[in-house]
Parts: C-alpha cells; sequence; structure tokens
C-alpha cells in the first residue's frame, strides 16, 4: 500500500510543476490595470492562499515580492482542496497588484509631491521592464503645465515651479549662505551694468558635503538630469535696489562649449532667505497675465522668493533650440536681503 502511495505521489508531480510553470509564464501576459495603488497604502494585498475570495491575510512591503510570494502561495493550495480557478484567481490578484504606473501618472506624482505614496511609486517602478525617458517624461510634464503652474499665473510652457520645497529643511538653507558668505565678491565691471550682487561658487571640496550632496541628488531627480551634468552650485546675495537685468542662462556665443559638457539645458534656482520685497524672478515671455516684479505689474509670469523653494526651467526645447520663454530677470529687491542659489545642469558631463 506505501508502495502503491508512493507510485501516485511520483506521478502527480510534473503535472503539478508544469502547471506552475505555466501560470508562471502566463503572468506578463494577464491584461493589467492602469491605476495607481490607493494613496497612503505602504504595502500591496496579498491573496488569501486558502480561499478563492479576493480578500488578503498579510502585505509586503515591495510588489517585487509577490513574484517570490507566488510559489509560496500555490504550493500551500492543498492536493483535491482547490481547483484551476483558485490558482487563476491568484496569478489575477498577484498580476494586478504588479501593474507599474504610466508615465503619465508617475509625472502627475511627481508633481504634486509624493507625500505617503512615494512607496507605491517606487515599488511600481522597480517593477517596469522598462524605464521612460527624460525626453518622454519632459514632454509629459510640458503637456500638463496648465495644471502644473496654476500656482503662479496660469499655464507657462517651458519652466515649472516644484510644488513642494526644493530645500525641505531650513538648515539646508542656512547653510549654503554659511559657507558661502565668507567669500563672497561683487560683481565684476564688465557685468556691473548687467547684475549688481554679490556671489560666489562652491568649491569642489564643499560640493563634497553630504549636506550638498544630499540638495544635489534631489535636484538631479527631480529634473531628471544626470549629477554628472550640473556645474557647481552659485550662490548669490542681492541688498536693496539691487537686481540682475533680462538675461538667458544658455550661451549665446557657443565656442568650445562641447569641451566642457555643452550648452546648458535647465536651471534650478533656489531661494535661501525669508520673504523680502521685490526680487521676484520674472519671464516676460512665459504666460499671458500679469505679474509682479519690484511693485510693478507687467506681462508675464513671476516667482516670489519664499525661503526653501525652487523654480526649474528649461533654457533649451526637446529639438535642442534655445527657448526664448527661458529668458528671466531678478526683480530689483525693495527690502530686505535676498539670497539664492542656481545649479546649472548641460547637455553632457561638466568638466
Amino acid at each position: 500500500m506505501s508502495t502503491s502511495d508512493s507510485t501516485s505521489g511520483s506521478s502527480t508531480l510534473p503535472p503539478l510543476v508544469l502547471l506552475f510553470s505555466f501560470f508562471r509564464k502566463i503572468l506578463t501576459f494577464l491584461p493589467r490595470k492602469k491605476t495607481l495603488p490607493a494613496t497612503g497604502s505602504s504595502a500591496l494585498p496579498l491573496p488569501n492562499s486558502n480561499s478563492s475570495s479576493s480578500k488578503s491575510t498579510g502585505s509586503v512591503s515591495s510588489p517585487c515580492r509577490t513574484r517570490l510570494q507566488l510559489k509560496g502561495d500555490l504550493s500551500t493550495i492543498q492536493k483535491g482542496n482547490s481547483s484551476i480557478s483558485e490558482y487563476v484567481s491568484i496569478i489575477k490578484e498577484i498580476a494586478d497588484a504588479l501593474e507599474p504606473v504610466s508615465d503619465l501618472e508617475l509625472v502627475s506624482a511627481t508633481r504634486r509631491g509624493l507625500g505617503d505614496d512615494w512607496i507605491n511609486i517606487y515599488n511600481a517602478i522597480r517593477c517596469r521592464s522598462t524605464l521612460p525617458t527624460f525626453s518622454e517624461l519632459h514632454a509629459l510634464l510640458l503637456q500638463s503645465s496648465s495644471e502644473y503652474n496654476n500656482g503662479i499665473g496660469g499655464a507657462i510652457s517651458g519652466f515649472s515651479r516644484c510644488d513642494t520645497e526644493m530645500l525641505r529643511l531650513g538648515f539646508e538653507c542656512d547653510y549654503l549662505i554659511a559657507i558661502s558668505k565668507p567669500r563672497l565678491k561683487r560683481s565684476t565691471v564688465i557685468e556691473s551694468e548687467l547684475r549688481t550682487s554679490f556671489s560666489t561658487t562652491l568649491r569642489k571640496a564643499e560640493s563634497k558635503n553630504p549636506i550638498v550632496q544630499a540638495i544635489e541628488k534631489r535636484i538631479s531627480e527631480f529634473s531628471q538630469v544626470p549629477l554628472e551634468n550640473g556645474e557647481p552650485i552659485h550662490v548669490m546675495r542681492y541688498e536693496k535696489i539691487q537686481y540682475f537685468r533680462l538675461h538667458s542662462d544658455y550661451f549665446l556665443d557657443t565656442t568650445n562649449i562641447e569641451q566642457s559638457g555643452g550648452q546648458r539645458i535647465a536651471t534650478m534656482l533656489m531661494y535661501l532667505s525669508e520673504i523680502v520685497e521685490g526680487g521676484e524672478t520674472y519671464f516676460p515671455m512665459a504666460g499671458t497675465g500679469k505679474c509682479s516684479c519690484a511693485g510693478k505689474m507687467l506681462k508675464g509670469s513671476s516667482v516670489k522668493p519664499i525661503k526653501g523653494d525652487a523654480v526649474l526651467f528649461w533654457s533649451l526645447g526637446l529639438d535642442g533650440e534655445v527657448d526664448p520663454k527661458s529668458v528671466h530677470t531678478g526683480c530689483e529687491v525693495l527690502s530686505g536681503e535676498k539670497w539664492c542659489a542656481t545649479k546649472f545642469m548641460r547637455q553632457n558631463k561638466y568638466y
């Protein structure tokens, strides 16, 4: 009798193994829902291994782990007490949990700030077979610029403001000011008609500081421009009646720029000091509404300097041509003191 049982168990093993392998292979071909996991949930549901219902009995911190859990869930179903439909039900539920977010949903979540939902976005990205390119995400961001820029005077193509603070902790702003203040220099004679301010560029040793590295990494992640493409952070101080006249960040003279990383493609401008009167960053060619610049109402769009906030704008379009909408000015400071930092990003690795 034991011999018969052993023979019977041996003969049923290959079909079960084949059945498991078959369902593992069809997992990627099942229809997937284009939905984000519920906001605020830091884990995805696992199917109940003892029932065909959709109720979950546990959770995992990463949806990618459900591929490993699949074998365990299927193996716990007792022979003779379940059916093919139960296998299918489990596989479908796990397949839905593994569904990655779309590019548009990814951009939307990035714009509004991830908050408690960041783990779901992170997990969904990890489960993607391919990641979107910078150009694809940039295009989607510009397509949705109307929604993204409602907070700064209407739809503006070509630049966008971070809805959440780029420098999230006050000491990051204070630290950049502290390490820059001893080396500030007045603008040179050549640029005195263009800019009246004091400024300095962080040294290589300062750029290796963990606080500075954390800021630069955050800039790279938000802009999707590689870290090595960025120039050192440049810190500026504007006192009362000082300004930066209309200018572009891209180079008008492109001679030999390829030797240092090519053209500037984007700028992250970060505000380091408390609210001052005036001192807005004004984009005269972006937007058609009215905005404030040093107490005057002008056509275009402007961003008021608020400590910890930042504005990202693109100097080049997706076609590689310079974008005139990125031309801007630093409005005159009417009272107080304005501290800001800029991070210029190049087409290629900066040398």
